[in-house]
């Protein structure tokens, strides 16, 4: 079965992670905390949904692919673009700016404007918001002839726990990144490539 299988993935890429991630030292100012915060949630995330999928609840499951993904971007914005006012408003609970435009920052900011996180927002995001906000992607599949219950097919769920793996290995490899074993990167940048290749 082809979620199984990618179930499986997902697992050892988080073991590889957390191999490589943890007990590292990491910069302690403000923006590098902030930063580091929503990335350790990525990765939080994706562990849960990981066991989410264990205990086949798969609309859970779906619902939190958008809020790891969200982790993750404003963990990147933070580190890489935002201003020290704009740090400021972050810790107040304010943050003035659409994922889209997020994302278009960031990609601004690394040199490759449409890039794989804003293709990542035009194929998916209509989806994920459905999901999350039970609108109709999720509520449409609550049904099963003559029951209602989750019916969600192979291969949406396995496409869903292959994103997983991928964002947490970018969560992951800015954690490295801005640690004392920055040399790891370029194994995370490895792992990265050979997981989209295998990918549903």
């Amino acid at each position: 079965m082809k979620a199984a299988a990618e179930h499986a993935n997902l697992l050892e890429v988080m073991a590889w992670i957390d191999e490589r991630a943890s007990g590292v030292t990491l910069p302690a100012d403000e923006r590098s905390l902030l930063a580091i915060g929503c990335l350790d949630v990525a990765i939080e995330h994706q562990a849960a949904i990981a066991l989410l999928h264990s205990s086949e609840l798969y609309g859970s499951e779906l619902a939190l692919l958008r809020v790891l993904a969200e982790s993750l971007v404003r963990g990147l914005w933070l580190l890489q673009c935002a201003d020290d006012g704009q740090l400021q408003k972050f810790k107040k609970g304010k943050l003035d700016k659409t994922f889209a435009e997020l994302v278009a920052e960031i990609e601004i900011s690394m040199g490759t404007p449409n890039g794989v996180l804003s293709a990542f927002k035009a194929t998916a995001w209509t989806a994920l918001n459905g999901f999350t906000h039970t609108g109709f992607h999720q509520v449409s599949r609550r049904h099963s002839p003559g029951r209602v219950e989750g019916n969600y097919s192979e291969d949406e769920l396995a496409k869903a726990l292959g994103v997983t793996g991928a964002l947490g290995l970018i969560a992951g490899a800015q954690i490295v990144g801005m640690s004392d074993r920055n040399e790891l990167v370029p194994a995370f940048f490895e792992r990265m490539s050979a997981y989209a290749k295998n990918a549903p």
